[in-house]
Order: structure tokens, then C-alpha cells, then sequence
């Protein structure tokens, strides 16, 4: 598979990176010269150092041999403009292209209906609130990654020194939750990523991922906390104070009216706070700095169940994040996309990490895996990917016992989805064509998943 990418900034950068690990041909443009010699320096993929909203770099750049063609710069309207040469001059077969105006997508959703291709628009906003939102349903987690449809949720969670899993191997989940169809699926411990095999054993201080299917979500949340999620105020109504009126703060303020939580949104700009104010509707939007511990005590921060940080600002969204569990409230979450900063989280009382960049990629990749790929998402540190995939007639995968598919080390089979149903999967069990399975695989063992979905 040939990939032509346009826009070497985080999101284009570590895309290219993921697929040519997978061995896939990768062509990068990006305009900036120092950047695109740092990148030809650091990555093993083709740099060209020009402009790629020319339809004369396209050509050069080989976009008519192109499978695959990712416009994923800074600017909507230079993707719009890669996305119109792509589809009306040199007819791609299949594009993803990043866009965080509504506007823009209408006008993209329009050329892929005329042009009856495999064009998709990725926008890291929706994808960030989308993600906040599946954290705030589940108390507790670090991260949180819906698949199957929400019916199954890979969710992470720190084991505390005297938590009941800590010392149980992973085998012995199944007693505990002997009811519930779930997985240990990938562990964190320290800077080391485990896929674990059932002889592995939880310790205090790992991030455990758990696949939990929807229904069970309750008792398994009350077995892995050991602890009940402490009501905020008093009141059923939950308070969620977000910092920022970004796209994402405004986008996430509206999706909360609408579940009727109770919204505080602070900006440090005046204009912007006067401008949020004016487009929210029950949301309490206050001019602020959200460091400002005088301002968040006067907003009963003690009281809230989420702060969420979700300011331009990365540096000042883990302050802000600190700050405000040491205030009282029950959950921070920061947006911070930066990968020198992501890399900290686990050592700070941070709940969960917000990385657009991430989760532009994981979108991303759902379309480039292969045949049959329906969702990706990376783990926290970008280490670990969980990939749900449909398994057709034919496949090498079908009728043969788990115990006998010889998977590589780093790789599990952790769920199965047949007839509605959600399954743990055992090694006697088999898969059927027509089962949706969930993966969990290193980033190293991810390419291996399309050969194992793939025919004899």
C-alpha cells in the first residue's frame, strides 16, 4: 500500500511514523524546511520539502500511484484544497482529510458523495469531546475507548497498594468476575507496556485496561475502584467545570447542557468569554485564569465531579489539572498533546489525558489497517493498539480453536461480539465468520492482525 501524506506537524508526523513501522511506502510533503529535515532525519519514509496544496508536488510526489492520500495540515483550507485536487484531478481511491470546521466538513461530505469514493473526514474535535464524554461515565478511569458499537469499553485504571487485584494473575479475573464478560487486556507498569498472557500478575501501581462490556459496566467499576464514586455537592446532578473556551470547551459545554449537567466554563480572554457566554445556553461561563486558586475556590471546585483543562495552552492545562485535585475536586482531566508532557502522566495526580493527536491518528488508521478494520485506538502512551475488527468467510482466523492460532507474543484476542452478544473468549472457543473481534496487540504486532484476518 502506497500512503501520500500532506503536513508533517504532530498529527501527520506520527501517522507517517505508525505506517512505516507497519511497512507501508509513505511519502511525507510538508512546506516547512526545517521541519521536514528534523523529519527526514528522525523518520524512515520519503520527505519532500513543498508546498502540497500544488496539483504540480502532488504529481511529483507520486499521488497517481497513491492508495491512500491524508491531508493532515494545521490549516482546513489547505486540506479542503489538497482534498478538491485529490478527488477531481488525479480521482484517489480512498482520502482521509482533517478538518475541525463544520462548514468544511459539509463541503468535504459533498465531494465524497459525488466523487462515490472512500473519503472520510477526521476532526480531532469531535473525537476529544466524544473521548472526554466516555471518561465521564466511567468513575475512575484513566482512559477510556469505546468499540463495538459502546457496547464494549476498554477502560484503565491504577491498581492501589491494598487493592484487591493487586497479586491476582490475570487468569484469576475470571473468579472475580465470574458474571461478567471481562478481560485483562494490557497492563502499564512504569515505562513498560504488557500484553498480558495469563500467568502475568497485577501490581499496585499499574495501569490496568480492562475490556468491559456496557452492561456490566457497574459491578465491574465497584470491584476495580473498591470503592463507591463519591457524589459531588450533595447532589445527583453532576458539576463538570471546564477551563478554556476552545472549540473543544464550547463543543463539550453544549453536548453537557444537553445531558443536563451542571456547566462551568472558565476564559481568560475577555472577548472569548463574552463571545462563549452569548453561544452557551445554561452553562455559567467567568472571566478567569483557571490557575487562579482564589477563582476556583469561588466556584465551589471542591464540589465538582470533572475539572476538565481544555485551554490552547498544554503547560497550563496540567497546572490548571494539579491544581484542582489538590482543591478537592473528584477528577481532572487535561488536554495535553504534547508527547514530552504525555509521558508524565501516571506520575501526577492527572486522571486522564486528552491527545487530539492521538486520536486523529487512531481514526485515521481504522481506515488504513486493512479489510474488515472497523475502530484503533492507542493506549496512553501510543505503545499499545486495540483494533476491532470484523472476521469474514474464510479467514484464517475461522474455526479454529484460540489455543490453536500460534498468536504472536504481544497479541490477544479479548472480546468477541456474535449474535449481539459480548464474549470473553476462552481457548476452546472458536470464531465464527460474521464475529466481531477485539485485538490487542503491541504497536510492533499491529501489521499482523490484517495477514491473520486475511484467507489462507
Amino acid at each position: 500500500m502506497q500512503i501520500l501524506i500532506v503536513g508533517g506537524g504532530l498529527v501527520g508526523s506520527t501517522l507517517a511514523a505508525r505506517l512505516s513501522q507497519s511497512g507501508r511506502d509513505v511519502v511525507l510533503i510538508e512546506r516547512d524546511g526545517e521541519l521536514a529535515r528534523r523529519l527526514t532525519a528522525k523518520l524512515d519514509v520519503q520527505v519532500i520539502e513543498a508546498d502540497g496544496t500544488l496539483a504540480r508536488v502532488l504529481r511529483e510526489a507520486g499521488i497517481e500511484k497513491a492508495d491512500v492520500v491524508v491531508a493532515m495540515t494545521e490549516s482546513d483550507e489547505a486540506n479542503m484544497v489538497v482534498a478538491m485536487l485529490s478527488a477531481t484531478l488525479f480521482e484517489v481511491p480512498c482520502m482521509l482529510v482533517r478538518l475541525r470546521n463544520a462548514g468544511h466538513e459539509e463541503g468535504f461530505a459533498w465531494i465524497a458523495r459525488e466523487r462515490h469514493r472512500d473519503y472520510r473526514a477526521i476532526n480531532p474535535v469531535s473525537a476529544a469531546v466524544d473521548r472526554i464524554l466516555a471518561l465521564l461515565v466511567v468513575p475512575g478511569a484513566l482512559d477510556v475507548a469505546p468499540f463495538m458499537d459502546g457496547e464494549l469499553l476498554v477502560a484503565g485504571f491504577r491498581i492501589r497498594d491494598g487493592s484487591d487485584l493487586a497479586g491476582l494473575t490475570v487468569s484469576h479475573m475470571s473468579l472475580l468476575f465470574a458474571d461478567a464478560p471481562t478481560l485483562v487486556a494490557a497492563i502499564q507498569r512504569g515505562p513498560r507496556w504488557i500484553v498480558p498472557h495469563g500467568g502475568e500478575e497485577l501490581r499496585a501501581g499499574d495501569i490496568a485496561y480492562f475490556a468491559i462490556a456496557r452492561a456490566d459496566l457497574a459491578n465491574v467499576i465497584a470491584l476495580v475502584r473498591g470503592e463507591p464514586a463519591r457524589r459531588s455537592g450533595g447532589s445527583d446532578r453532576p458539576r463538570v467545570l471546564i477551563a478554556g473556551a476552545t472549540r473543544i470547551g464550547l463543543d463539550l459545554a453544549r453536548r453537557l447542557e444537553a445531558e443536563d449537567v451542571r456547566v462551568v466554563l472558565i476564559e481568560e480572554d475577555p472577548v472569548r468569554a463574552r463571545e462563549a457566554a452569548e453561544q452557551l445556553g445554561d452553562t455559567l461561563v467567568v472571566h478567569g485564569h483557571p490557575t487562579d486558586e482564589t477563582l476556583l475556590e469561588e466556584e465551589d471546585i471542591e464540589r465538582v465531579s470533572t475539572f476538565v483543562a481544555v485551554t490552547e495552552d498544554y503547560e497550563d492545562n496540567l497546572v490548571a489539572g494539579l491544581l484542582a485535585r489538590r482543591l478537592g475536586a473528584e477528577r481532572a482531566f487535561a488536554l495535553i498533546d504534547n508527547p514530552d508532557l504525555v509521558h508524565l502522566i501516571g506520575e501526577v495526580a492527572i486522571d486522564a489525558i486528552i491527545s487530539p493527536r492521538l486520536l486523529a491518528v487512531s481514526l485515521a488508521l481504522q481506515h488504513i489497517r486493512g479489510t474488515g478494520v472497523r475502530s484503533v485506538a492507542a493506549l496512553l502512551e501510543d505503545r499499545i493498539e486495540v483494533i476491532e475488527a470484523e472476521c469474514a468467510e474464510g479467514s484464517r482466523l475461522v474455526g479454529k480453536p484460540l489455543a490453536d492460532l500460534s498468536l504472536p507474543r504481544g497479541m490477544l484476542i479479548a472480546a468477541l461480539r456474535r449474535d449481539g452478544r459480548i464474549v470473553v473468549p476462552r481457548g476452546h472457543d472458536r470464531i465464527e465468520a460474521g464475529d466481531t473481534v477485539l485485538f490487542v496487540t503491541t504497536l510492533e504486532e499491529a501489521p499482523r492482525v490484517s495477514t491473520l484476518l486475511s484467507a489462507d
